[in-house]
């Protein structure tokens, strides 16, 4: 987070889960249709301890899933992701962002499928989230690739503004929970919507009800 009045955005990076879509969690969504939340929470609490590391968090989610329903290919897990609805102000805060001028990239701790599929729909080039992996026959393979660590949305940020050829003082990230704090902190400007946490609202240069709210406060900044 910084000072708002230093910020002259021109990238703005947007959390998925929660913010672009109604769900909190799409991992905790496929743990709720698969009926593997006591798994989840468990992993979670490792997680969270200390004892296992991202990959390993990814590969017990996942593995439970596979344990779940043996064999669970990527179109079973679209089918799912795809009753997931990108949020009706979505559209129009694209295209605010996009009329100022602005670059737009999801950056997301979320399942990739739905991000993929939510950055397509929006017309989104950039975005970046943990990936599943499949065998040849399409059957999911426990484990995945950690492109972003869910806790480390700063250094996916930093990787993307570099890539863009933006510095940090051009980027506003919006997002709604503790694992956007990191990302928050790194940007210049950081919008919170429709927050899950209190130290996210602490965090936020600003504090949104929606996201069409926070697009034309990032407006201001450009």
């Amino acid at each position: 987070m910084g000072s708002a009045r230093g910020c002259r955005v021109r990238l703005v990076a947007l959390d998925v889960d929660g913010v672009v879509v109604p769900v909190r969690s799409s991992w905790g969504y496929i743990h709720e249709v698969l009926g593997t939340t006591e798994d989840s929470e468990l992993n979670y609490s490792l997680f969270r301890s200390g004892l296992i590391g991202y990959w390993e968090w990814m590969y017990l989610d996942t593995l439970a899933w596979v344990e779940a329903k043996p064999g669970i290919t990527r179109w079973e897990l679209e089918e799912i992701f795809n009753q997931i609805p990108i949020n009706s102000d979505a559209k129009k805060a694209v295209e605010i962002l996009r009329k100022a001028g602005l670059e737009i990239a999801l950056v997301s701790g979320g399942v990739d499928i739905l991000v993929s599929r939510v950055a397509r729909e929006l017309g989104i080039k950039h975005w970046i989230s943990p990936a599943l992996v499949f065998d040849p026959w399409g059957r999911l393979v426990p484990g995945g690739e950690p492109r972003l660590e869910a806790d480390r949305k700063d250094k996916a940020v930093l990787r993307l503004a570099k890539k863009l050829g933006y510095t940090m003082r051009q980027v506003a990230f919006v997002g709604d929970s503790k694992w956007d704090l990191r990302g928050m902190r790194e940007a210049c400007l950081a919008i919170a919507v429709n927050p899950a946490d209190s130290e996210v609202i602490r965090e936020a240069d600003y504090v949104a009800r929606n996201l069409v709210e926070a697009a034309e406060f990032i407006v201001k900044h450009a």
